[in-house]
């Protein structure tokens, strides 16, 4: 299993029922789980909590990204090594084994569009609006075909923003159809927004941040334009330099951002508040 994600899968099956009746029959089962998950400060029990509730509104399947450790968690990936405690605590989701492998092993994570969406937006992201309103790559609008094949038919990533550049998502979609959500689930992110507040006060520690490192005007240009997609030749012709200028300056921006690549670089600079 790819060691982006860890597996969550005691979500309830989806039944006949229409989610109103779900909401009303089991509002005081959902208070009274929600508060014992609360008292036991187990950030993963909270989810497993939220993950049941969601799917009384027809949101069956649930998957929860903290980026605080975004880069470290790329990497971890690519040498497919295992995620430290610390960094599993962080990343729930409630999709299938089969999905969670082919994901992995397809690298989808750093071209999912979606990802790269949250940094940007506040708002809950549609992914039909994303797919009809945006003009997607072929490798983007592949992941989200993949997906619908797989079960991931209508659904919502709803972004979450903090201190220093932290970014979190919640991702939500139906195995159903779209009849099985409602229009406008506004209950919905109201309780995903509480989750993350308190399952990001849980899971993390009581260290104070540092601030992120000082670059130099030629590093921090070098890094906005990677950020853009530009490779070191591009960069190199657009700033009047050499190659081995851009290589070095980048190579100085990896060694303090604690990355080695740079794509990581880019990431964690987000992740800190160095590229807005």
């Amino acid at each position: 299993m790819s060691s982006v994600v860890q597996l969550r899968s005691n979500v309830r099956s989806r039944t006949n029922a229409s989610a109103q009746e779900g909401q009303q029959l089991d509002k005081r089962d959902w208070e009274r789980l929600w508060d014992e998950a609360l008292k036991s400060k187990d950030p993963l029990r909270l989810f497993d909590v939220l993950a049941n509730r969601l799917a009384d509104f027809g949101f069956d399947q649930v998957a929860y990204v903290n980026f605080q450790h975004s880069a470290e968690l790329i990497e971890t990936a690519s040498r497919q090594e295992e995620p430290n405690e610390e960094s599993a605590a962080r990343r729930t989701i409630t999709y299938g084994d089969d999905w969670i492998e082919f994901y992995g092993r397809e690298g989808y994570f750093e071209d999912d569009v979606l990802f790269d969406l949250a940094l940007t937006n506040q708002r809950p992201i549609s992914w039909d609006q994303v797919q009809n309103s945006l003009d997607l790559t072929k490798r983007q609008q592949e992941i989200f075909d993949a997906g619908a094949d797989a079960g991931h038919r209508y659904g919502v990533t709803i972004p979450f923003h903090g201190p220093a550049g932290r970014v979190a998502t919640l991702s939500i979609s139906t195995s159903g159809s779209q009849g099985d959500i409602p229009r406008e689930p506004v209950q919905v992110f109201a309780l995903s927004a509480q989750f993350h507040a308190i399952f990001d006060t849980i899971a993390s520690s009581n260290e104070i941040v540092p601030p992120p490192p000082r670059l130099s005007a030629r590093e921090y240009e070098c890094l906005s334009w990677a950020a853009q997609g530009k490779s070191n030749r591009d960069i190199a012709q657009i700033i009047g330099v050499s190659d081995p200028t851009v290589q070095f300056h980048m190579s100085n921006v990896m060694k303090k951002l604690k990355v080695s690549s740079r794509d990581s670089a880019v990431i964690e600079a987000s992740r800190v508040g160095l590229l807005r």
